[in-house]
């Protein structure tokens, strides 16, 4: 790597592209996290136990353990709970793409269910926004489940569209 390639460290935090830390762009999205889940019944009750492990530009991971309130009749991963996390997360990554304060709404949800989670089973939900316009943003989301071994295997893959600035 030359001198020219070397990325600016400020702090001891590399600094991106846009100039921001990643601190920085951590601490926006937890505000954003805090904010969302103070004032949506629904994600506070399905998603307040989420954990914001990474943060990127336009890139977000978090974790979530498995209870009683996400799962259906069968014991295993509700539906609408997923659509819930894929809705609150793509927003996070929406969020994290340039520091914006509010995430828009949904427009368009795709979802496909591959295999399935229990109650105790820790979840890991990796965001992406893939473009990020003036009105509308396309995100990508793959929700795994974090097996004894650390590896994961898919629970869910979906994309979501949502409109606004």
């Amino acid at each position: 790597m030359s001198d020219l390639d070397a990325k600016p460290i400020t702090n001891g935090h590399e600094i991106s592209e846009d100039g921001i830390t990643a601190d920085e762009r951590h601490a926006h999205v937890q505000r954003v996290v805090d904010r969302l889940l103070s004032n949506s019944f629904i994600y506070a009750t399905f998603l307040s136990s989420a954990n914001l492990t990474e943060v990127s530009s336009g890139s977000v991971t978090t974790r979530l353990v498995l209870d009683k309130k996400h799962v259906n009749s069968r014991g295993t991963l509700h539906g609408a709970v997923s659509a819930t996390i894929i809705d609150f997360t793509t927003g996070l990554a929406i969020a994290s793409w340039d520091l914006r304060e509010t995430t828009g709404a949904s427009v368009d949800m795709h979802i496909s269910y591959l295999s399935t989670a229990k109650i105790g089973d820790t979840l890991e939900i990796v965001s992406t926004a893939n473009k990020v316009g003036g009105r509308l943003s396309f995100s990508t989301i793959r929700i795994s489940k974090v097996e004894a071994d650390g590896s994961l295997t898919l629970v869910t893959l979906g994309q979501h569209t949502k409109y606004g600035q």
